[in-house]
């Protein structure tokens, strides 16, 4: 498996008073982000078998925290994931798939996410196309909506993804990295959780998952 440079990730800032406005855009501005954000989504999402394996924490709206490691086996159409400490109260293993899923399933986040954006977090961007949906211009990056239950993706002039907004409120912001995110940082109603990446690889056709997967 690849090394990946170890990454310090600050949580992203709550929302205050003093928030950029946000500048809608017209198609043709908008066109480029859109276009990244497909690439984005395209390769994150090609059929491939892949493993990796992150550095995590996590701290439950209780105060609870824990630290540990987190692999992660995906297949093209379902994420296993195990940890070597609880980093979500009690559960330390669990499968979640790119499609509909109801939310709660069991993830290695302390939030109540569906097992869809779960996987899509994971990846750094979301299986939703963001094409004919409103963007505007939020400071410096560009926020695309992709739904209209509120999920929304923020890009850099660049086009690099940077976060990811979810429903119940959970922000998430990202270090860029291919096929996975170098490193992310996840706060939400229920706690916040910290991920950097260690190393990914291929996941070979037959090759087993290890017992205790960590």
């Amino acid at each position: 498996m690849r090394r990946a440079p170890l990454l310090a990730l600050a949580l992203l800032a709550a929302a205050c008073a003093t928030a950029p406005p946000a500048i809608p855009l017209g198609a043709v501005e908008a066109e480029p982000f859109v276009r990244a954000w497909e690439e984005r989504r395209a390769g994150a999402f090609a059929p491939r078998r892949l493993k990796a394996l992150y550095r995590g924490e996590a701290s439950s709206k209780l105060g609870v925290k824990a630290r540990g490691y987190l692999t992660l086996f995906w297949d093209g159409t379902t994420l296993v994931w195990r940890t070597s400490a609880p980093l979500a109260g009690g559960v330390r293993e669990g499968s979640l798939r790119k499609g509909p899923e109801a939310a709660g399933a069991a993830s290695p986040f302390p939030t109540g996410l569906s097992g869809a954006d779960v996987v899509g977090t994971l990846f750094g961007v979301l299986d939703l196309p963001a094409g004919d949906r409103p963007a505007a211009r939020v400071g410096g990056d560009v926020r695309l909506r992709l739904d209209d239950a509120g999920r929304e993706a923020f890009l850099s002039p660049e086009g690099v993804v940077t976060a990811l907004r979810f429903p119940d409120g959970t922000q998430v912001t990202l270090e860029a990295g291919s096929p996975f995110p170098k490193g992310l940082a996840a706060k939400g109603p229920r706690g916040s959780a910290k991920l950097v990446l260690e190393s990914w690889g291929e996941w070979p056709e037959g090759e087993p998952i290890p017992v205790g997967g960590t």
